[in-house]
């Protein structure tokens, strides 16, 4: 019997008053019918080399330079490069490492397959956001549009205001591994990416802590005191059931204590993390990158699973490529898309692959242009994806868009097209139209933190 049911039962037959337990750590928790994960890439990427590309078009003559024509990108458009029910395009990789389009290098061809497996894989559940204008430049403020819906301070998450509807009182509700994870006082915030932190929370009894002995003493000599609270723990309990003329009372007794025993949800916590990466391990998945990313992405995946997490920021960074764009942005890139299929491959092995919404985000974009450097630096229109539950019949969807020169467009409220009478869209309005495909808009938390924005028809 778990520890939720049996302090049910306590309460129902009226014992729960008669020991003193700690409502708060054991109180009963309900366990989330849906979760969410925010992925933030860091530093503020490149819309322009993922999932809105613009190609060899020349846009920006005045820009050009030795080995750029003024082309916002340096590879051109494929058609093999777009999904052709939904109309998802994404960049191929361009000439790095030695590399070129007839003989690509090693890391063009791996680049290209992480581009290639992410979207031909995940295009039918995807809604696609293009045009975005975060109005700023600024790492801060544009993190917290992102990822808030409001540039000021003091705005939580998204992901803090799910928690805070689904179950604030999870023992882990809220996991970030970094990005904007400001709640506001809503909802505990766990930086929990390191396993081994989590398995010494998961088993603070460890034997290794048990011992009180000199330096040097001989192992038999060494005094446990655990057992010794654990025997005496027993003894007042065989005292307890003595006293108790009542068979079920006597049960019930007998029953607490074991329930009182019971490791922590943490415990199951690393029992369910070493059961899922048994099946997707984080060190043999495509080409086997950015462990970082995987190990946070299969802890979050193992919280959900054990019902102690409503809500996760996974982070990974290397975006801020103010020189060596190329190469540098498209290897993040790669790393980062190959970091979500693993994400989404441990959401599946877990069971709650069909109740998980995933969102990709970053800071802002970059220019559309390259400097001195072969480098782009922060401009403020940008892309977000959103990856729905699988089973949901949502996703395949390009929303949104911006002209060739990489500006926001105006767009028509209802279905996201250009429109010169339409509105330019923003985080507010993403994070608007999020809540309400999240099913919290009307929880108290949200309310608390409204949003005032058109309401565009993102996601139906």
């Amino acid at each position: 019997m778990k520890r939720r049911q049996f302090m049910q039962l306590l309460a129902a037959s009226g014992m729960a008053a008669s020991f003193p337990i700690n409502n708060r750590a054991y109180a009963a928790t309900a366990t989330p019918d849906h979760f969410l994960v925010m992925v933030n890439a860091g530093g503020g990427w490149d819309p322009t080399s993922l999932c809105d590309p613009k190609g060899t078009g020349a846009q920006y003559p005045d820009r050009a330079r030795s080995g750029y024509d003024g082309s916002i990108n340096s590879i051109d458009l494929a058609s093999s490069k777009q999904d052709a029910t939904s109309g998802i395009r994404w960049s191929g990789t361009p000439n790095i490492d030695g590399g070129t389009q007839d003989t690509p290098s090693a890391t063009m061809t791996r680049i290209d397959n992480q581009f290639d497996s992410f979207f031909q894989t995940y295009a039918n559940r995807m809604t696609v956001i293009n045009g975005i204008d975060n109005g700023t430049n600024n790492h801060s403020t544009g993190n917290r549009a992102t990822w808030s819906g409001n540039p000021e301070m003091g705005y939580p998450s998204l992901a803090a205001i799910f928690a805070a509807a689904k179950n604030p009182s999870l023992p882990m509700a809220y996991i970030s591994n970094g990005g904007y994870d400001f709640t506001a006082s809503l909802v505990s915030r766990a930086r929990a990416s390191s396993a081994g932190f989590i398995d010494t929370l998961a088993a603070p009894n460890n034997e290794s802590y048990h011992y009180r002995s000199s330096e040097g003493t001989p192992e038999a000599d060494k005094i446990d005191i655990y057992q010794q609270l654990k025997a005496a723990q027993a003894q007042r309990l065989a005292r307890q059931q003595a006293n108790e003329t009542l068979p079920l009372r006597r049960k019930q007794l007998n029953q607490l204590f074991t329930v009182r025993q019971e490791e922590n949800n943490l415990a199951e916590l690393s029992v369910r993390k070493d059961q899922l990466e048994a099946i997707v391990a984080t060190n043999a998945h495509m080409n086997n990158r950015n462990q970082s990313m995987k190990q946070q992405a299969s802890l979050v995946s193992a919280a959900f699973a054990a019902g102690i997490a409503a809500s996760a920021n996974i982070n990974s960074g290397g975006f801020d490529t103010h020189g060596d764009h190329d190469r540098r942005q498209y290897q993040s890139l790669g790393d980062l898309l190959e970091g979500t299929c693993y994400l989404m491959e441990a959401l599946q092995a877990a069971g709650i692959a069909d109740k998980t919404t995933v969102v990709i985000g970053s800071d802002f974009g970059r220019t559309p242009y390259y400097n001195s450097g072969n480098g782009k630096d922060h401009w403020p229109v940008t892309s977000l994806i959103v990856l729905h539950p699988s089973g949901s019949g949502k996703g395949g969807k390009v929303f949104g868009a911006s002209d060739d020169k990489f500006s926001s467009l105006t767009l028509n409220l209802a279905n996201g097209q250009p429109d010169s009478q339409g509105e330019v869209l923003t985080p507010a309005h993403i994070n608007l139209a999020l809540r309400k495909e999240l099913n919290i808009d009307q929880s108290s938390a949200a309310l608390q933190f409204p949003i005032s924005a058109s309401d565009f028809n993102i996601f139906s």
